[in-house]
């Protein structure tokens, strides 16, 4: 049955990406793009929740979060000018003194559908290690939307220590410290001359919920950079069996590394049918608490 499912869940998938070849927006552009020429005008941010952390250059130095602040006018764009302020929510964490809106008054232009600001942390005047919120609202008076009127951003300086000895520094059994799928296992990074290999990663997911048993694995290559970034280009990671069936799978991810105290590896991924441009996590979201794989591991 589950062989039966897969097929034609990816059947259906191939249907509708045939029927809808040309259509590359999300629902949420096209309410901006196609709009109802009898709807109303709404005003809304276009971002949704947002979670951000600082990082380094490769000598250590700190890089400030830097991101657009998005708002859209949902409808046909009016004949006037239309001004809105961006309200600081009392529910804010993160002090004044620690971040740079460009504007709180914010006008998009007559015949135009959106507007935006730059937000800019000042990185050094944030405590490390602590995840602070800034919480932005929109007054449009009479053009509020019912929705999208507040954007939540969590803001997050990390805790850099280098790595001295290059990538050594963090081979070694990994632990799970954080499991937000509930289908991460223990990890192991080991060194093959200058690269880092990984095993373990996914082994969980592919035979607890994807029920296949493995039967053989790829060694998985990370690519490590000195400012803490991690990643996982694309490559093969399982061949399995499902009821006499093989198939075959690939993991693509990112991620970062910490050095202060016991190394820590954290990684977004997700699993792939060879050449699938969507992976597992992705395509059965619905069945999964998110739509991609994710665990925080700490070095034994």
């Amino acid at each position: 049955m589950k062989y039966i499912y897969k097929h034609i869940i990816l059947l259906i998938v191939a249907g509708l990406t045939m029927v809808s070849c040309d259509y590359d927006e999300t629902n949420y552009d096209s309410l901006f793009n196609d709009a109802d020429k009898n709807a109303g005008q709404y005003v809304q941010f276009k971002n949704a929740k947002q979670s951000f952390r600082t990082s380094v250059n490769e000598e250590g130095g700190i890089i400030d979060i830097e991101t657009t602040v998005g708002i859209g006018l949902l409808g046909l764009p009016l004949s006037q000018d239309l001004t809105l302020d961006l309200e600081i929510d009392p529910s804010t964490t993160i002090d004044p003194e620690m971040y740079e809106l460009s504007a709180t008054t914010v006008t998009i232009p007559a015949g135009e559908t959106s507007a935006s600001v730059t937000l800019k942390t000042n990185t050094e005047e944030m405590p490390i290690d602590e995840t602070l919120k800034l919480v932005l609202n929109i007054d449009a008076g009479e053009y509020n939307a019912t929705h999208g009127l507040q954007l939540i951003y969590d803001l997050y300086r990390i805790d850099f220590c280098p790595i001295t000895n290059g990538i050594s520094d963090l081979i070694g059994a990994y632990s799970v410290t954080e499991n937000s799928d509930g289908f991460e296992n223990p990890i192991t990074l080991s060194q093959e001359d200058e690269t880092l290999l990984m095993s373990g990663i996914g082994e969980t997911f592919i035979t607890g919920f994807w029920l296949e048993e493995i039967t053989k694995r790829g060694a998985i290559t990370m690519e490590v950079s000195g400012n803490g970034e991690l990643t996982i280009p694309r490559q093969f990671i399982f061949a399995t069996l499902y009821e006499g069936d093989a198939f075959e799978y690939e993991i693509e991810g990112e991620g970062f590394w910490t050095n202060c105290g016991e190394p820590t590896i954290e990684l977004t991924y997700d699993i792939y049918y060879l050449g699938d441009s969507d992976g597992l996590a992705k395509t059965y979201s619905s069945s999964l608490p998110n739509s991609y794989l994710h665990g925080l591991f700490t070095r034994n």
